[in-house]
């Protein structure tokens, strides 16, 4: 099991002082996700390997910021299935972002894919999902699911219902179905408009990968970009049932992984 996801502790039990204010401990999730969207732009680093400054785009950097708030998340919120996947996911969406800015990418790989225009459909990605799910966790982590749960019901804050009835089945313990029904939101309704959106850029992307040899649409349940034990892909990532199958093959690896069962 993860040294640094415990199982100890219960996602039902609040993790830091929660206001009394429904509205403003609801805030200060939000604040945490606007602060982390703001960061940018790109900035410059050195790469001592080539002797030369090199631009990190501000996708990658908000990426960053967004890969080290689902593991703090998943830290504080161990139950949440969903958030312990995403730890990991978004690195592996980080390494996507960072194949655009590869040389061959750069170079031959515009015959095929513009790769600003496939860092921003990335981009894109990472942020609408962060956007839209972060928020609730993060306040029912800060508060509990119990005091989450009766802020919705008072009306106090508006929350999808999908995400209400995820937060239900965890504090029943249905650790499992409260992560399916995240992912299958955040596929369907959060995901989805973002290929709509970048239609023919996801279109060039996948046409650009199935020129490479191997299976370069896959990825693995990994802190680090690597190509090793990739969970094979069954359809087309642009299928939105197709990804919610997909995620079920990504969770029972990270099972795997973390010795959850």
């Amino acid at each position: 099991m993860s040294e640094l996801l415990s199982t100890r502790r219960s996602s039902t039990t609040a993790v830091y002082t929660c206001p009394n204010n429904c509205k403003e401990a609801y805030a200060i999730a939000r604040e945490e996700v606007d602060r982390i969207k703001r960061q940018g732009p790109a900035l410059t680093d050195f790469d001592l390997e080539a002797g030369r400054a090199r631009v990190v785009p501000g996708e990658i950097v908000r990426n960053g910021y967004i890969t080290q708030a689902y593991t703090d998340l998943a830290n504080d919120m161990p139950d949440n299935h969903w958030v312990r996947l995403a730890s990991y996911v978004s690195v592996q969406g980080g390494c996507a972002m960072q194949r655009t800015q590869d040389w061959d990418a750069q170079t031959v790989g515009r015959a095929v894919v513009n790769p600003d225009e496939a860092l921003e459909a990335l981009g894109d990605a990472n942020v609408s999902i962060f956007e839209s799910i972060y928020p609730p966790n993060r306040m029912a982590a800060n508060c509990g699911i119990d005091r989450f749960l009766e802020c919705v019901e008072k009306g106090e804050i508006e929350v999808d219902p999908a995400i209400v009835r995820a937060m239900e089945k965890m504090r029943d313990g249905d650790l499992r179905g409260a992560s399916d029904r995240i992912a299958q939101h955040e596929q369907e309704d959060v995901v989805q408009p973002v290929y709509e959106r970048h239609k023919e850029t996801f279109s060039d992307l996948q046409t650009a990968e199935g020129l490479i040899p191997g299976d370069q649409t896959s990825i693995s349940i990994a802190k680090t970009c690597t190509r090793d034990n990739l969970v094979p892909l069954q359809g087309e990532i642009s299928n939105p049932k197709h990804r919610v199958r997909y995620y079920e093959a990504l969770i029972e690896r990270l099972y795997e992984v973390e010795g959850i069962r």
